[in-house]
């Protein structure tokens, strides 16, 4: 059964599961039964009995040693609850690695047996997988330094961690930022379920408007074997902004149908194509993973005894502050780089990532010294333009280890955009050129639109201009107009229908 976010399955879910979570606001604790028993329905839709069962012992796994652990707390026996922690993170991380790294070698061990006459079942492959185990694991590392206590009910523990909105591509929930939401009664409020399906409605006018009619453009270009030079970078540019309006337009659907039944999720973008460096760029986009990596990883390695001991032993003093940060920093993009995917090519793309965050670190003063020397003004707008250009550059060259499927691939991609000459060369944006892959010519006015809307809207809520809220203050006739064009603007300029596939989104497959 379809069950992606943009499948007429996922809105019909979606919608008898809001009448029902609301009919219960009135009948005590039964909202969050409903929660956990929507959760674990669309767990078992999109991923099967097994997938349930694995998901539903890892929660409870958690679930009683987050109890462990404060129970020998309390008893100071905190070497117990130290080993309680590691091995509960160990074992949690343990089972996402097994389903990232070894589902190939599974595949392998199965063809062979196969050709042996021995069958065995396909691995489970729970939905969603390396968002709540992020979870769980800071779950458990709140608990044992007192965060806050271990949830008490199962039932809210289960709607916590499977939360089915969030699971698909995120945002990464902690417990202290929404376990008690789940706990608490939610009633229904006009404007704040008209704003959440408008919310929604916009994540689809970026999925289905934008980023698949990018996509079929992306796709042809980069299968192109005789594709070089800039029609090849264009593509990976576009690439660029596919990504972005197909994550941050799911992440604007989740964010939609959470604000409807009247929970806040944390923002996982903050306006990210106007970032002005690489580092900037990661504060701006995936928030939540940002935020996740900086608390439980980025922190305790700056912080660590051995590695500021380690640090003290430089004769550099400016080394010696920010040596930590730096070995903190390339760690923290590597592990981002796997979490994305396996394989080599991304690992170099965390490494990638790190160089420019890294060196960012070390090199601060010698680059406030050279901007002093210049005078450079960097409020002034060809500045701003310069160094969002640069970043867009930077990021694009990135994306082709994780666009590639290997490191053989990227590389002979890199040789032919830079190594070879192209026939066309920046003129094919406008000339017609981009005609034959995939797109007419009034389908590519329109996805030059798409990505207009995309950066115009960035930049009104770098303003903190908000295009809900102003809606919302208009009269009842303009909203209901604003709304209905909306709604055909999404269904007369969609891609789908024949000849086209609903394409899953991308952070689905993280």
């Amino acid at each position: 059964m379809l069950f992606n976010i943009n499948s007429l399955n996922y809105i019909c879910f979606v919608f008898a599961f809001i009448i029902l979570f609301f009919l219960s606001s009135n009948i005590g604790k039964a909202q969050s039964i409903v929660i956990a028993l929507g959760n674990a329905f669309y767990i078992l839709v999109t991923s099967g009995v097994k997938a349930l069962f694995v998901v539903s012992s890892l929660v409870l796994f958690v679930y009683c040693i987050a109890h462990l652990i404060n129970k020998y707390k309390d008893r100071n026996l905190i070497i117990v609850a130290r080993i309680l922690l590691y091995g509960g993170v160990l074992a949690t991380l343990g089972i996402l690695l097994y389903f990232k790294f070894f589902i190939k070698s599974f595949e392998l061990v199965r063809d062979f047996l196969l050709l042996h006459s021995i069958t065995i079942s396909s691995l489970i492959v729970p939905i969603g997988f390396s968002y709540y185990t992020l979870s769980l694991v800071g779950y458990l590392v709140d608990v044992y330094h007192g965060k806050h206590a271990p949830e008490d009910s199962f039932i809210c523990f289960f709607g916590f961690a499977t939360f089915f909105p969030a699971i698909i591509q995120g945002p990464i929930n902690l417990y202290r930022e929404f376990g008690t939401q789940i706990k608490s009664i939610h009633f229904p409020e006009y404007n704040r379920i008209v704003q959440g399906l408008q919310r929604s409605l916009w994540g689809y006018i970026k999925k289905v408007v934008i980023a698949d009619r990018i996509g079929i453009i992306v796709n042809n270009i980069l299968t192109d074997s005789e594709a070089t030079g800039f029609l090849l970078l264009w593509g990976m540019i576009l690439y660029g902004f596919q990504i972005y309006a197909d994550f941050s337009g799911g992440i604007d659907v989740i964010m939609g149908i959470s604000e409807t039944l009247g929970f806040n999720l944390k923002e996982n973008f903050r306006f990210p194509l106007l970032a002005g460096s690489v580092t900037e760029f990661w504060k701006k986009w995936h928030i939540s993973l940002g935020d996740f990596m900086e608390k439980y990883v980025y922190y305790p390695i700056v912080l660590n005894h051995k590695i500021v001991k380690f640090s003290k032993k430089i004769r550099n003093k400016y080394l010696q502050r920010c040596m930590s940060a730096t070995i903190a920093s390339i760690v923290v993009f590597v592990i981002v780089g796997i979490w994305h995917g396996t394989g080599w090519n991304y690992v170099i793309y965390g490494c990638y990532q790190a160089f420019f965050v890294s060196s960012a670190i070390l090199f601060a003063p010698v680059y406030k010294s050279m901007k002093k020397r210049i005078r450079l003004n960097e409020d002034c707008i060809s500045w701003k333009f310069f160094t969002i250009a640069r970043t867009v550059f930077l990021l694009t060259i990135g994306r082709y280890f994780i666009k590639a499927t290997n490191i053989t691939n990227t590389f002979g991609m890199l040789e032919r955009t830079f190594m070879y000459p192209s026939i066309k060369r920046w003129n094919i944006i406008i000339d017609g050129t981009l005609t034959g892959y995939g797109l007419d010519y009034k389908n590519l006015v329109m996805m030059y639109l798409g990505i207009f809307m995309l950066i115009a809207i960035d930049i009104l809520h770098s303003r903190k201009i908000e295009i809900r809220k102003l809606i919302m203050s208009q009269d009842v006739v303009f909203r209901f107009a604003v709304n209905i064009a909306a709604i055909l603007f999404l269904i007369v300029f969609g891609i789908y229908g024949p000849g086209f596939d609903k394409a899953s989104y991308i952070y689905e497959s993280f």
